[in-house]
């Protein structure tokens, strides 16, 4: 079961700046995910316009910003939230349950979302089946071969439902899936004749080093659900969809989604978002993880990641999940003024996730405290 750790650190935050967070005179370089895609800092004061609710008006930015998402996704339609788990939660209800999800899945912690994410095998009172993916413990021959059966054995029936998943896992480890194992969901969804959402809350928006991961692997989802990362951590989400959708408002799911100071903002993410950008995350990540590779270190037992989503699991002598050691690590770096947290079923294995608008100094001097604590 996937529990996102979020212990609260000791110090107390009293402001930020571009890509630290502040605590009196200290300054702490945030890998954290917490700063968003952007970094802090990132809204200008000219972006200060009013935050007028779409629900009764059109707007000339959220309109704007439904037809920039059209261009880049190739989606037709974009329906508006306030946060990626509000996203998933429309995004589960247009074709409804049976479901089929990840273990290892985190998809948001409202009543829909939170029992698609959490499980494993299958959940008869709510309809779902989740399916093992590939790790170190199993192939993805192996895991394919137990999904198959699960499905084969199914206590309720498999009719038009939907599917589910994250691309890359974030809060379930930083658990890339392989382009082997995708395709098998994708000819599982067609096979059964269920309907695809792909999960972009975390991957989206240059965090894989793909504007939308979707895309470079050549997917076509039905839907796919992204977050705020779209708008600098502003509480603004989106489903991106094709074909008509009996949605109440104009485009919007919520009081404020897709409202003009955010969608104002969103556009302005996508700017920044360039394809020179894009490659800096690509390359930066391979080179970043080719480094965490050459650590000397027997508690590492897996470096994984895609772009500025990396993670590294920690396991004892024995290969068990070895949390304690973990957290250790990620109170000795936020010692050295560098914020990570944890992630994975068991909280051992440390994420790394870089702001995407990070500039090189400033990423190299985070991950040579990474390595430095690590080796020592």
């Amino acid at each position: 079961m996937v529990k996102p750790e979020f212990k609260p650190f000791t110090l107390e935050i009293d402001g930020a700046s571009e890509f630290y967070v502040k605590s009196g005179n200290n300054l702490i370089l945030d890998f954290s995910g917490s700063a968003m895609t952007t970094g802090y800092n990132f809204i200008k004061p000219e972006w200060l316009v009013p935050q007028v609710s779409s629900l009764v008006f059109r707007n000339f930015y959220k309109c704007e910003l439904k037809n920039t998402l059209k261009k880049l996704s190739g989606f037709e339609n974009s329906a508006f939230t306030t946060s990626g788990t509000e996203a998933c939660d429309t995004a589960l209800t247009r074709y409804g349950f049976p479901v089929i999800s990840l273990e290892g899945a985190y998809h948001g912690l409202t009543y829909l979302t939170k029992i698609v994410s959490n499980g494993t095998g299958y959940d008869i009172n709510n309809r779902i089946i989740h399916l093992k993916i590939p790790d170190n413990k199993i192939s993805v021959e192996n895991a394919i071969e137990y999904n198959n059966s699960l499905i084969k054995k199914s206590p309720f029936s498999l009719d038009n439902g939907t599917v589910i998943i994250e691309l890359i896992q974030s809060d379930g480890g930083v658990n890339v899936l392989p382009k082997e194992f995708i395709n098998y969901i994708i000819e599982i969804s067609k096979n059964l004749g269920f309907h695809l959402i792909v999960d972009e809350v975390y991957t989206g928006y240059g965090r894989s080093g793909e504007m939308f991961l979707f895309k470079k692997y050549n997917i076509k989802p039905d839907m796919v659900c992204i977050g705020k990362g779209m708008a600098a951590g502003l509480p603004l989400g989106a489903v991106l969809y094709n074909n008509s959708w009996d949605l109440p408002y104009n485009d919007v799911l919520s009081m404020q989604g897709g409202n003009m100071f955010t969608s104002r903002v969103a556009l302005e993410v996508i700017k920044s978002l360039d394809e020179k950008r894009l490659d800096f995350v690509r390359n930066n990540g391979v080179n970043i993880i080719k480094k965490l590779l050459k650590i000397s270190n027997d508690k590492i037992s897996s470096v994984r990641g895609l772009g500025f989503m990396i993670g590294i699991e920690f396991s004892d002598d024995r290969g068990n999940p070895d949390p304690e050691y973990a957290l250790n690590i990620r109170n000795r770096l936020f010692s050295d003024n560098l914020a990570c947290s944890l992630t994975g079923e068991s909280n051992n294995v440390l994420k790394i996730t870089p702001p995407v608008l990070i500039d090189k100094e400033t990423l190299d001097s985070g991950i040579e405290k990474i390595i430095n604590v690590l080796e020592g």
